[in-house]
């Protein structure tokens, strides 16, 4: 099974423009179905507080449904959290499933596979998309496992853009670093976060308080906050 990495990142770039996170959800989850055509995939939220996952929608049969029923404690389901903690998509097959996995996430086709795939934010899992193989096996090589966590990464910036532009004065990128700023994010954070160097994101800092007219940072924040409000 292949992925086509750039038709994937240009698909998932769209959802950039889209006005609401369950839009964005909806987009990603379409697009991970290009990939696992036929199987379950499913979106959850993730609170390191109390290791609590919360679903939010699953794709099937091209037909989404919510999920909000599924609240659990990741501490107790395995296959849920080794992914979380090593911060990679894992891929488990057969009877393994069976005995680490509730209920709440069987239907009633038989679970052949699971696939977890974490969606990390400056280090940290924010959420998680399951893909529940129901129709067949797959051979997942190591660059697959790959390529999914670099679309992970891509994943976790989409869900943190800012969803209106923050100042009109601004580009969109001056606007994410701004509002990467007023949520207390370093540079070398927002590094991670946004996949472009400090010494540009120190440029686009000095860009934003020459437009602005902000002796500091922490002046082109209130400046921004008053916009806002």
């Amino acid at each position: 099974m292949q992925i086509n990495l750039w038709t994937m990142k240009e698909n998932l770039k769209s959802a950039l423009h889209l006005p609401t996170q369950e839009e964005k959800i909806c987009l990603i989850l379409h697009t991970f179905e290009q990939i696992y055509k036929g199987q379950r995939l499913s979106f959850y939220r993730f609170s390191p507080v109390g290791y609590v996952g919360e679903g939010i929608a699953m794709l099937e049969n091209g037909r989404f449904q919510s999920i909000n029923y599924i609240r659990d404690d990741i501490r107790v389901l395995p296959v849920i959290r080794h992914a979380i903690e090593k911060q990679k998509p894992i891929y488990y097959d057969g009877q393994e499933i069976i005995t680490m996995i509730t209920s709440k996430y069987t239907r009633n086709d038989p679970l052949l596979a699971l696939l977890v795939i974490p969606i990390i934010v400056n280090k940290l899992v924010v959420a998680y998309i399951l893909c529940e193989f129901t129709k067949e096996r797959q051979q997942l090589e190591v660059q697959h496992m790959e390529e999914l966590a670099e679309l992970s990464d891509l994943i976790g910036e989409i869900l943190i853009q800012p969803q209106k532009p923050s100042h009109p004065k601004l580009s969109p990128r001056e606007n994410e670093i701004l509002v990467a700023l007023a949520n207390g994010l370093s540079t070398k954070e927002m590094t991670h976060i946004l996949c472009i160097s400090e010494a540009t994101i120190k440029q686009y800092i000095k860009s934003i308080m020459s437009k602005l007219d902000a002796k500091n940072r922490a002046h082109a924040v209130s400046i921004y906050m008053a916009q806002n409000i």
